[in-house]
């Protein structure tokens, strides 16, 4: 593929500071390997006085690899590709002394950091439970990112935190150690208070570009402001409208505002999209103009395509899943794509569950990107081992894994205890605990507390088993039951992150729903009872399709909009389009919060490069009880010209995918 008109003005722009604004699809990449080339072959210029700087290590490497095959491997000699961290650290390795660090000094992970942190506040004598190690690595992170300007004043612990702060950064100089922020914030220091090291930096290195610059933070823009010095040759590429990283601490304004800092900046706009067809480009744009602050652009596609954008309203998220797995396997049947060149992406992960059981059921192989599949999750795992437990009194396994969880200070000890009686006797391990609770001579040597935690547990396998029997409702009494036992308790207990802790709640009030959904199925032979909601479990936990070994992985992906930034699939699901999920509950009051919100979507839905489908559903179910739900207001920016709405009632038929349906045992595939 040629280089079109922007992109070679981009390739060929080399002296001065330069801007572009790369739309999604738009060949950065291309344009950036392009350029280097360009600058080293034909105008001579040594590598050795040019920096690239992205991101992440897989997009360097990528820049990397393209780079060999396109100039000699000795003329690229001297060249920085890397990340803002890398050559932080390059500058450490050279000058860190100059800040009273000895030369080798050690680069704390994250759970060196933590241990750390956590050894201090025990030093301050504060409680763990209200100013977690983790909330306090934050607070050190953004301090030192704002350079202490944020005003993030905690009302419980501000001077506290301060404190821990202050003896932090002693201790860490002290044992000559580094945490990830540092590689920026240290080289900074380096670079301001030492002007003849800043200077032998510019003497090397005259042409700098930044990829992804809509995603730099301020610390980082600093730090590259004094390592390029006064060299004007700055070239930035990005896109504002695919700025979905705030809550990391990036800032869109740099790059709104790089002309005021630059004026008379080149501005270039690559504003064609090689990736998906046009009805997908349109639907993109009318969405993504309504963000207030912008650059104005209008991405276009010259890729044909009779296929408009499908927006399909449901009932409910068991219908939601339904159609999306019926449209996937329909698909493959036909072999229009393959497995891996499909997407279902959602706002959050605790969506991905009615999805995967949809899937399984049809055979069909997922993989949830970057996160467990919904039954491998600890908590799902966690409850359906006290629904075990409750349908069958003898499922040793199951009992061991609840029997100190949540806590109730049942430990090892006890519990070998406990399993020697149980074997020397030849009887069931609930069936010892019975015995200790009818006697109390029986087992001496288990202490009182341990016997009457015993007591309390048996107590409650057996008070819900009755009550799961005699249930008109059993997704209410698992409802009751999480809550009895405490297992949301122990979820925070366990997680310093409140958001963490949210969405492991939210898996266990997925399962809630999934017992719901079982229940009120129509074409059930029997009543629904507990065993028969377990063996369905048990089905789709333990039929996980699978790749073949050797096989390419031809599997569905399920993964978050922020997981598909840079990525792209011939068709996909955006599914879950409803106020309160997207945009999310949490920020549906914060204009600004609400755009990055709309440009989450606007990444989604230019990931397809064949067909995209929307969803949304009128119910969803919170903890088993079915709630209203409003249709996104981003649906209702969508040009309808491009845009085909199926209301509730005109879902495809099952019947209409009949025919090929019937060669499924064929397609080896699912």
């Amino acid at each position: 593929m040629k280089l079109n008109s922007n992109q070679k003005k981009a390739v060929e722009t080399t002296e001065g500071p330069l801007l572009v604004f790369a739309g999604a699809g738009s060949g950065k990449t291309r344009v950036i390997t392009n350029r280097i080339a360009s600058m080293v072959l034909e105008k001579q210029i040594p590598a050795g006085s040019i920096v690239a700087l992205s991101f992440t290590n897989k997009s360097a490497g990528e820049m990397k690899e393209r780079l060999r095959k396109m100039v000699p491997k000795e003329k690229l000699k001297g060249i920085v590709l890397s990340t803002f961290h890398s050559l932080g650290l390059r500058i450490l390795k050279e000058h860190i002394q100059v800040l009273g660090y000895g030369e080798k000094f050690i680069l704390f992970n994250a759970n060196d950091q933590e241990s750390f942190v956590s050894d201090l506040i025990k030093l301050h004598k504060l409680d763990p439970k209200k100013i977690p190690p983790k909330d306090v690595i934050k607070f050190i992170s953004l301090q030192k990112n704002t350079q202490g300007s944020s005003g993030a004043q905690n009302e419980t612990g501000f001077d506290e935190l301060f404190a821990i702060l202050e003896d932090y950064q002693s201790e860490m100089k002290k044992r000559n150690t580094l945490d990830f922020d540092d590689l920026i914030l240290l080289p900074k220091e380096i670079l301001k208070k030492h002007p003849e090291i800043a200077k032998s930096y510019h003497k090397k290195f005259h042409y700098f570009m930044v990829d992804e610059f809509q995603d730099t933070n301020q610390l980082q823009y600093d730090f590259l402001t004094l390592f390029r010095g006064e060299s004007q040759n700055l070239c930035v590429v990005g896109d504002d409208d695919q700025s979905i990283y705030a809550f990391r601490g990036s800032n869109v304004e740099l790059i709104l505002n790089f002309e005021r800092e630059f004026p008379g900046a080149t501005v270039v706009r690559l504003l064609e999209n090689y990736r998906s067809a046009a009805p997908i480009i349109q639907a993109a744009n009318s969405l993504i103009k309504n963000n207030k602050s912008r650059k104005e652009k209008e991405l276009y596609s010259l890729i044909p395509s009779t296929e408009l954008v499908s927006d399909f309203e449901v009932s409910d998220e068991k219908e939601e899943a339904v159609f999306v797995a019926s449209q996937i396997q329909s698909y493959l049947v036909k072999n229009e794509y393959q497995g891996n060149q499909i997407a279902i992406l959602f706002r959050t992960n605790y969506q991905s569950r009615p999805f995967e059981e949809e899937l399984r059921n049809r055979n069909i192989p997922y993989k949830v990107v970057g996160g467990y599949n919904f039954f491998d999750r600890k908590e799902v795992r966690d409850c359906i081992a006290y629904l075990r437990c409750i349908a069958n009194h003898k499922d040793d396994l199951s009992l061991q894994r609840i029997l100190n969880y949540p806590k109730r200070g049942i430990g090892s000890g006890s519990l070998q205890i406990l399993l020697a009686e149980a074997q020397s006797k030849g009887i069931r391990l609930f069936e010892v605990f019975l015995r200790i609770c009818e006697s109390p001579d029986y087992l001496p040597e288990v202490k009182a507390k341990v016997r009457q935690e015993i007591y309390q547990l048996v107590e409650i396998l057996e008070t819900y088993q009755k009550k799961f029997f005699q249930a008109d409702k059993m997704s209410l009494v698992l409802k009751e039951l999480i809550q009895q036992v405490g297992l949301e308790n122990a979820i925070r207990l366990e997680e310093e992150e409140e958001k963490i802790a949210k969405a492991r709640i939210y898996n266990l009030s997925e399962l809630v729903n999934m017992m719901s959904f079982f229940e009120a199925e129509e074409d059930k032979e029997e009543a629904p009872t507990l065993f028969s909601f377990l063996i369905r479990l048990s089905l789709l936990m333990e039929d996980d399709p699978k790749e073949e070994e050797g096989k390419e992985d031809r599997r569905v992906q399920l993964l978050t909009m922020h997981q598909s930034k840079g990525l792209e699939f011939d068709l996909v699901f955006v599914v879950g389009l409803e106020e309160g999920i997207l945009p999310n509950s949490r920020v549906m009051d914060n204009p600004e919060s609400v755009d990055e919100e709309r440009r989450l979507l606007y990444v989604a839905m230019t990931r397809p490069r064949r067909k995209l489908y929307l969803t949304h559903s009128q119910t969803r179910r919170k903890f088993g009880e079915q709630m209203q739900a409003e249709p996104s207001r981003f649906l209702l920016e969508l040009d309808r010209s491009v845009v085909d709405f199926h209301p509730l009632g005109e879902m495809p038929k099952e019947e209409a995918i009949e025919g090929f349906l019937a060669d499924l045992e064929k397609l080896k595939v699912c």
